[in-house]
C-alpha cells in the first residue's frame, strides 16, 4: 500500500470515528434527557441544594399576578407543580393553562400566567423538534456504524483521537469561561424563541421562575444531563464502538 493510499485510509478512519463519536454523543444526550425526565430532573435534590424553597418564600409574597399565597404552599406542592410542567413540555403542552395549585384555604388557583403558558408551549415545541433530530441522529449513527463495519475501518491512532477531542473541549470551555453560563443561556433564548414571545420573567411576576430559580436550576440540570450522557457515552463506546473498530 503506497503512502497516498495509507493517508487516505487514515483520513477516512478519522472522519468515520469523529462522525460516530458525534452521533453517539447526541444519542447519549437524548437518552440522558429521558433518564432525567423519568426522575423529574432530580428536582427534589436540586430543590434542597439550591435552596429553592427560600427563593419561593422570598419572592412570591411580592407576586404581581395575585399569586402571593403560593408562598405558603408545601414543598410537596412545589415538586408536584414542577413535575406537572415537565410532563406538559414533553407532551405538547396542551394542558399548561389548566395547571393549578392548592393554597392554604384549600382553593385551587391557576399556576401559570398566559405569557408563561405561551413560553412553555414554545419550549414544548422545541422539545418535539429535538425529538425528531434525535430520531434522525439514531439513523445516522447506525449508518456510520454500518459503514465502519463494511469498510473495516481501523481505529484512529491516539494522537489523532486526542487532538480531535481536546480541541473542541478547549473551545467549549473557553466559550463558557469568557461569557459564563447565564449570558449564554439568555443569548440562546433570543435565538431559539420568537421575538414577540416573553421568555424572561422576574421572580416577582412568575411562579414558574421562582419554582425553577432560573437560571440556577438550568445550570444544575445541564450538569446532570452532561454527567449521565457522559456515562452512557463511555459505556456504549467501550462495549460497542471500540469492538467494531477492532473486530
Amino acid at each position: 500500500m503506497n503512502n497516498r493510499s495509507l493517508t487516505s485510509k487514515r483520513g477516512l478512519a478519522v472522519i468515520l470515528w469523529l462522525s460516530c463519536c458525534l452521533f453517539l454523543l447526541i444519542f447519549s444526550l437524548g437518552l440522558s434527557w429521558q433518564v432525567n425526565k423519568s426522575v423529574n430532573f432530580f428536582y427534589g435534590f436540586w430543590y434542597q441544594q439550591l435552596n429553592i424553597e427560600q427563593t419561593i418564600k422570598t419572592y412570591t409574597p411580592q407576586n404581581t399576578k395575585g399569586k402571593q399565597d403560593f408562598a405558603s404552599t408545601s414543598t410537596q406542592q412545589h415538586i408536584q407543580s414542577f413535575n406537572e410542567i415537565v410532563d406538559e413540555i414533553n407532551s405538547n403542552g396542551k394542558h399548561l393553562a389548566t395547571l393549578n395549585y392548592l393554597n392554604k384555604d384549600n382553593d385551587y388557583k391557576t399556576l401559570l400566567t398566559i405569557a408563561e403558558v405561551v413560553h412553555l408551549q414554545d419550549v414544548s415545541h422545541l422539545v418535539s423538534q429535538l425529538r425528531l433530530v434525535s430520531v434522525i441522529n439514531i439513523c445516522l449513527l447506525l449508518i456510520t456504524i454500518g459503514v465502519i463495519y463494511y469498510v473495516k475501518s481501523p481505529e484512529p491512532g491516539k494522537k489523532q483521537k486526542y487532538t480531535a477531542v481536546i480541541i473542541p473541549t478547549v473551545v467549549i470551555f473557553a466559550i463558557f469561561g469568557l461569557f459564563g453560563f447565564t449570558d449564554i443561556f439568555y443569548y440562546l433564548h433570543t435565538v431559539v424563541f420568537p421575538d414577540d414571545h416573553q421568555w424572561f420573567f422576574y421572580y416577582q411576576e412568575s411562579l414558574m421562575s421562582s419554582l425553577m430559580k432560573a437560571p440556577d436550576l438550568f445550570a444544575a440540570i445541564a450538569l446532570s444531563l452532561g454527567v449521565i450522557a457522559g456515562i452512557i457515552y463511555w459505556v456504549i463506546y467501550q462495549l460497542l464502538i471500540i469492538k467494531i473498530f477492532k473486530r
